[in-house]
């Protein structure tokens, strides 16, 4: 039991450590585009997924629809979302990325893409496939986070 507790300790110490280093580089590069990190992963987001409702939006990024709607203010303001009615439901709201919005995510991404590259070739090339493939597990894993935070 206690070599479990060390290595949750120890798995714990380093994934902190991995977030704030990952944080700040993408704080970093985007503060010098103007925006905030979360806007930015709003970018990404819409770059990836297409068009999406304030709620799908909400649940990809984590956060709720009151934060999303504060957060995506000042992009709508710059013209890098709009957000419009769903033609089949006037309740829903769906936002996509402009084009300048989209030129946008490419100019700022490039550089992130530069240094993720830098990352994933520090490692042999036999150990690529299997770094993405244990980062998806981790990721799936992470999925179930608030099944077992803060529970009473």
């Amino acid at each position: 039991m206690s070599d479990t507790s060390s290595l949750v300790k120890k798995f714990h110490s380093e994934m902190i450590d991995l977030i704030k280093k990952y944080q700040f580089r993408d704080r970093n590069t985007m503060a010098s585009c103007g925006m905030s990190v979360s806007q930015c992963y709003i970018l990404e987001t819409l770059n990836r997924f297409g068009p999406l409702s304030m709620q799908q939006l909400a649940d990809k990024m984590h956060l709720s629809i009151s934060t999303m709607t504060r957060v995506i203010a000042p992009l709508i303001a710059q013209n890098f979302i709009n957000r419009e009615e769903d033609p089949a439901d006037r309740r829903i709201k769906i936002v996509q990325l402009t084009e300048s919005g989209n030129e946008m995510f490419v100019s700022s991404w490039k550089s992130i893409m530069e240094s993720e590259k830098m990352i994933i070739e520090s490692f042999p090339l036999e150990n690529r496939e299997i770094l993405v493939e244990f980062l998806q597990k981790l990721n799936k894993a992470f999925g179930n986070w608030n099944t077992t935070c803060c529970k009473k």
